[in-house]
């Protein structure tokens, strides 16, 4: 407290003119006290109030600022005489400041002097309860404190090992994937599968290594600053982690360790896509699936289920209906229906003794010649030229460059063809005979879609001879008659007639039931289109090639054909295997009166066979690609590599540092943080100033040059700047 002697002819305020209203009173002599007298000063010397009561009998109460109320002040004095203490009080307006310390008043004397007193107090003793700011001065220091482990970035080094463990959490599910179906990745009604996971995991390895960047970055900034560093060099650092800046600084081969950081990680954001083009979904076939089946199968045909017993005189001597449904079926190459067991997945295959025939084929070629003999005719200048033409025509001039037949020998039936493969008409004609013999074999089959067939693709090879009874009528008359409803026996030829320069092509059918190949008187020719009976079953149009005519030759030499026997063979072997099938499943009707239900159910009981299978599925399954993967590893290393280079000095750090505003404004000084400590945190600085209102803008001082700063908005009158307004 500050007290004026009586000698002193003015009295003041305070002593601080920066902050206080000083006011010029004139000398006073002693005279009474009137307490009604009141001196009131100008408006303007009040307008900053005073922020703390100074008492010699009252502690000192901390005032926020925000809770001073601006009132006139009433200005007095008195003279005392000799009393303990005056009954007014010294107050004067100092700087608010929760650090500060305040010493207590001495007593001075004893003995209580007599003296002009100036009292400048206002109305309101004290501020309303509810602006009181209750917060105690703080006067903890916190002491600088370096080390490994007391400055270790458990956060950020917690980070960048996230950041690995994902990434191989992410590898590891992507190659164990591999080969794997989708069914397989549900958890219960959870259908999530491996892509679902690694993005999950890559969303947050992004965040991580943001987090890890930015914290490093703070840790490179402050060990900056405590090195020392010019500007431009700070500047750059805080600038670089802007990826667009970090791209233009390294461009312009302005390097540095945030700006490398800072695009190392954003090239690691790439392992996201790595990953997910590496595991791709794939059709594959896997055959671990199989069981015994038993198998409902004949061993051999019998003669009723060819043959028609009906007594309507329409049907009888014909077919039966099940073996023409299995003639047609075979035709249309339609699987036989049957039903297919659970453990065969998609198609099961296996092998099954069973009726069948076996072939014996043998190949020729015969020599044509065609087209030369007709140049040399052509030619020709003398008798004994044309006589032997004559004879060349008779022999030489006409060819079949395709057909499709059969012969019938004992217990056996011969398959003939005849096809031209080539693009000319002097040349060679393949002739093949194949013979087929009823026999038993080990019969390749395979049962998909509820259906059994003869697997084409798989050769017979054990037969089992001697072990069925040969029936001649089988030979005779049904294995003829369906091989003529499978392959209608067809010849195409080609003639040179006498006194033409251009080839004749025949078509010939035989006549009833042939059992040549060769045309023969018996045949029915034309030049034209075939009966309508084989206008879409005939072989020459079905096994004929792509038509080449050659330019030097006749059009009709560039006729050509596929190899028909091949096909002919399957197909019989095929029909065989159906109707052992068939018969097997035939109701019991269709062999009466031939059996007796007795007799028809012991042969029943020895027609099922169990055989072993083997099944497959077509399912989706994953195929992870180990290069993308590796790729995907190495970018997510490159980004981690490049984020700890940054965290290099922190031990030389004395507290956690950030870059808090309230921390960096501490650190380059700034007036509103005066009276702090100098290594306090954002958080202390929080507790001890919090209450203190700042405000950014245009800052006016009678004197003093404009300023566009923060300021404490209690303290000073700030604006927002206007339009165009320029600062000092």
């Amino acid at each position: 407290m500050a007290t004026l002697g009586s000698d002193s002819p003015y009295t003041r305020a305070s002593r601080q003119g920066e902050e206080d209203s000083i006011s010029m009173l004139p000398h006073v002599e002693p005279t009474g006290f009137d307490s009604e007298k009141k001196i009131s000063l100008d408006d303007e010397i009040y307008q900053c109030p005073p922020t703390w009561h100074v008492s010699p009998t009252q502690p000192q109460t901390s005032v926020s600022p925000g809770d001073r109320r601006i009132s006139r002040p009433v200005m007095g004095f008195s003279v005392f005489g000799s009393d303990a203490a005056s009954e007014t009080v010294y107050q004067e307006q100092v700087a608010w400041a929760n650090s500060t310390h305040f010493r207590s008043q001495p007593s001075t004397s004893s003995k209580p002097q007599m003296a002009p007193t100036v009292s400048l107090s206002t109305t309101d003793e004290e501020s309303s309860p509810n602006h009181r700011y209750l917060r105690k001065p703080r006067h903890m220091l916190e002491p600088w404190m370096t080390g490994v482990w007391i400055r270790f970035p458990w956060w950020g080094f917690g980070a960048l090992i996230l950041v690995l463990l994902l990434t191989v959490a992410s590898a590891a599910m992507l190659l164990a994937s591999d080969g794997t179906s989708p069914e397989q990745w549900s958890i219960g009604h959870d259908n999530a599968q491996p892509h679902v996971y690694v993005s999950v995991f890559e969303m947050a390895m992004d965040f991580l290594i943001l987090f890890a960047l930015t914290e490093g970055v703070v840790i490179r900034l402050w060990r900056q600053l405590l090195r020392g560093a010019e500007l431009d060099s700070i500047h750059d650092t805080y600038d670089s982690i802007h990826l667009w800046s970090a791209i233009k600084r390294v461009a312009r081969l302005r390097f540095n360790l945030v700006a490398t950081a800072c695009i190392l990680a954003s090239i690691s954001f790439a392992r996201g896509p790595l990953f997910q083009r590496a595991l791709t979904l794939t059709e594959d076939e896997r055959g671990n699936l199989g069981g015994v089946l038993d198998l409902k199968i004949a061993p051999y045909p019998l003669k009723s289920f060819f043959e028609n017993n009906q007594p309507d005189p329409r049907r009888k001597g014909d077919v039966t209906s099940i073996f023409s449904d299995v003639i047609i079926g075979n035709i249309a190459g339609d699987p036989l229906p049957y039903e297919q067991p659970s453990f065969c997945g998609e198609y099961c295959t296996g092998n099954v003794k069973a009726y069948t025939f076996q072939t014996e084929c043998e190949s020729t070629v015969q020599n044509i010649n065609i087209h030369t003999i007709m140049r040399e005719c052509d030619t020709c200048t003398t008798d004994q030229c044309t006589s032997d033409c004559r004879l060349r025509q008779q022999a030489g001039l006409s060819a079949t460059f395709f057909s499709v037949g059969y012969e019938q020998e004992k217990n056996h039936l011969v398959l003939t063809s005849y096809h031209k493969d080539k693009i000319s008409c002097s040349g060679e004609v393949n002739f093949q005979k194949c013979t087929l013999t009823e026999s038993m074999a080990d019969v390749p089959f395979i049962i998909t879609n509820g259906t059994i067939d003869m697997r084409s693709d798989a050769p017979l090879d054990q037969f089992y001879n001697g072990e069925i009874p040969i029936n001649g009528s089988f030979i005779s008359s049904y294995w003829p008659l369906a091989f003529s409803a499978l392959f209608p026996s067809v010849s195409i030829n080609v003639t040179a007639p006498k006194n033409s320069k251009k080839l004749e092509y025949t078509r010939c059918l035989p006549v009833g039931v042939s059992n040549s190949a060769n045309p023969s008187t018996s045949a029915t020719c034309s030049n034209s289109t075939l009966p309508p009976a084989l206008k879409f079953n005939d072989p020459s149009i079905i096994f004929a090639d792509k038509y080449e005519p050659n330019e030097e030759e006749d059009p009709l030499c560039g006729l050509t054909w596929k190899d028909p026997m091949p096909s002919m063979v399957s197909k019989m072997q095929s029909l065989a295997f159906r109707t052992t099938i068939a018969m097997a499943t035939a109701p019991d009707s269709l062999f009466a009166p031939a059996l007796t239900e007795r007799d028809l159910s012991d042969l029943r009981s020895t027609w099922t066979q169990r055989v072993s299978t083997t099944g497959s599925r077509t399912m989706h399954l994953y195929r992870a690609s180990p290069p993308l993967v590796a790729l995907g590893i190495a970018v997510s290393l490159i980004g981690v590599i490049a984020v700890v280079p940054l965290y290099w000095g922190f031990w030389e750090m004395g507290r956690k540092v950030s870059l808090n505003p309230l921390e960096l404004a501490r650190a380059f000084g700034a007036p509103l943080m005066d009276g702090l400590d100098g290594n306090t945190t954002p958080d202390m600085i929080s507790v001890e100033r919090g209450g203190v209102h700042v405000k950014y803008g245009a800052v006016d001082r009678y004197g003093e040059e404009k300023q566009l700063r923060v300021e404490q908005t209690e303290r000073c009158n700030i604006r927002t700047p206007w339009q165009g307004e320029i600062f000092g």
